[in-house]
């Protein structure tokens, strides 16, 4: 299920294996309609949504699919900052081979700690720049499959 007012997705297996809504109320009639909370925004969620409730689905559809973008364009600003700051990294390694040293790496010069800073700053830049990338991707392609659904009109709540 999904809530129309932010587009989350919701799994109302796994909510009902923690706790049965019947459970809660065996009292309730056969066909009585279960409805659930938006964890995210706190709107009910419920399923056999009408035209407008659809289209409200498919403006918030709209939205998470610009900020998945926006998500993919930040990560790859890091993953690109990153791959500079590595490759600037490296080249401060090369420096720290002095040729007075017979070429042999010194630790204790200042190109040593700058290519050991770039290199600390370029795998964190690189590593929270892929995992933006990756989740920007994983949301854009979920909400472009509901929304698909959703103007081939076989989505069903």
């Amino acid at each position: 299920m999904y809530c129309t007012h932010c587009a989350k997705k919701i799994d109302e297996a796994k909510l009902e294996a923690k706790s049965s809504s019947y459970a809660l109320a065996p009292e309730a009639a056969e066909n009585a309609k279960i409805a659930y909370v938006c964890p995210r925004c706190g709107h009910l969620i419920h399923a056999d949504i009408d035209e407008a409730e659809t289209k409200s689905l498919a403006q918030a559809a709209h939205a998470q699919v610009q900020r998945a973008r926006n998500f993919f364009a930040s990560g790859m600003g890091m993953v690109s900052v990153g791959a500079i700051a590595l490759i600037i990294s490296i080249l401060f390694f090369f420096l720290a081979k002095k040729p007075s040293n017979q070429y042999q790496l010194v630790v204790n010069c200042a190109e040593f700690y700058v290519f050991v800073v770039l290199l600390v700053v370029s795998v964190i830049l690189l590593g929270v720049g892929i995992g933006f990338v990756v989740e920007g991707i994983r949301r854009k392609d979920a909400n472009s499959a509901l929304l698909k659904d959703i103007n081939n009109r076989t989505f069903v709540q």
